[in-house]
């Protein structure tokens, strides 16, 4: 992994920083005070834990009433040049948000970010991704400063799998080149440097090169210098999960279509069910609308398995056996599928029902030797 690479230049520039000043700072220690007591205000006040590595460690906080191993959407938060994990970790902490987040912070090896961190960033992501219960499709990559710049060559040069970018007080590092860009434009980016800091003039050829490329970018240029912002932080995470109900917003639309075409019923109806498959880290609003969508999508569905229930106190159990295979066929790869199949399994080990099959494949089969036009599976 070639990590960007800053100067002599940037590396004096953002030592300059409003923010970036050692821990011991009388100013530092007060604004980390600050955001621990707000993070505390905003729920997330378990103190995070350390997970050490071989090549060093990082910080992990998720809110201690979450469900254990619910894939909880993920904050990867890179610190800058002269802060600490522990630093941005209280930092995204300390906002508001709606949904329960799992928030992880890796430390340098050295100020910034540079190849002797490579190492370390490689064994992190493996770490996390191997360890941690998080959900994929909800994972924010997010860096200040040096850490923006690296956040954004992980995305575009490593291809880690993010799914929103946050970048703040930093421009688009040499590493990443327009090929880069345009094979991830999909992923959404906020980037925000502020109006009098040291990157505004070299953040527009790399914001220009984003939108060139296709990369939906929500800017924001505060009236700030070199500095971790609040009000840019708030802003971020609101945007994050604004993007995280979009993504849930096009699977309702997806199910609204298949209300109508019979063929996008199984996908629309597995995409639903896995929404509510740990209602605690959605927002409470799309869990009652999933639920409600997948109520009328299954409401066919569940008409069927009655009718099979009648066939069998009929005696009918073949003609309960195919209900059953309708459902499994029509919502594959769902519960209701798998509760089908469960139902006719159950009757075709019955001794009986296995010798009725046992007939009925023998007569189809003479069936179709005496008329050798008649494809197989077609109605006698």
């Amino acid at each position: 992994m070639d990590l960007p690479q800053f100067d002599a230049a940037d590396k004096a520039a953002l030592n300059l920083s409003a923010f970036d000043r050692p821990i011991n700072s009388p100013v530092m220690l007060g604004f980390v005070s600050l955001l621990w007591i707000a993070s505390v205000l905003c729920g997330q006040n378990a103190p995070p834990g350390r997970v050490e590595l071989q090549h060093g460690f990082y910080l992990v906080s998720k809110p201690p009433d979450a469900p254990r191993d619910a894939p909880l959407p993920l904050v990867i938060c890179l610190h800058g040049t002269d802060t600490t994990a522990a630093d941005i970790l209280e930092f995204w902490r300390s906002f508001d948000h709606v949904l329960p987040l799992m928030i992880v912070a890796p430390q340098g090896v050295h100020a910034g970010w540079r190849d002797s961190d490579r190492d370390l960033i490689g064994e992190f992501l493996e770490h996390v991704s191997r360890t941690l219960s998080y959900d994929p499709r909800r994972v924010l990559l997010t860096g200040h400063s040096a850490g923006g710049a690296m956040a954004l060559h992980l995305l575009y040069v490593e291809g880690f799998p993010a799914t929103a970018v946050a970048v703040t007080a930093n421009y688009v590092p040499p590493s990443v080149r327009p090929e880069h860009i345009r094979a991830r434009s999909d992923v959404p980016v906020f980037y925000a440097v502020g109006q009098s800091d040291i990157n505004q003039e070299r953040m527009h050829d790399g914001l220009a090169m984003l939108r060139e490329q296709g990369v939906r970018v929500t800017v924001q240029r505060p009236p700030v210098g070199h500095v971790l912002d609040r009000n840019v932080g708030q802003a971020a995470m609101t945007w994050f999960e604004s993007v995280c109900r979009s993504r849930v917003d096009r699977i309702f639309v997806d199910a609204s279509d298949a209300l109508r075409n019979d063929g996008l019923v199984s996908r629309a109806t597995c995409a639903l069910e896995d929404v509510l498959r740990c209602p605690a880290t959605q927002f409470p609003d799309q869990r009652k609308a999933a639920s409600d969508l997948l109520t009328r999508l299954q409401e066919s569905g569940r008409q069927t398995m009655t009718r099979a229930d009648g066939f069998v106190r009929d005696g009918r159990p073949l003609e309960a056996r195919t209900q059953w295979l309708h459902v499994e066929q029509r919502y594959e790869g769902s519960s209701l599928a798998a509760e089908a199949r469960r139902q006719r399994e159950k009757i075709e080990a019955v001794p009986a029902v296995a010798d009725l099959l046992r007939l009925d494949r023998m007569t189809d089969g003479r069936n179709q030797n005496q008329d050798p036009t008649r494809t197989p599976g077609s109605a006698r």
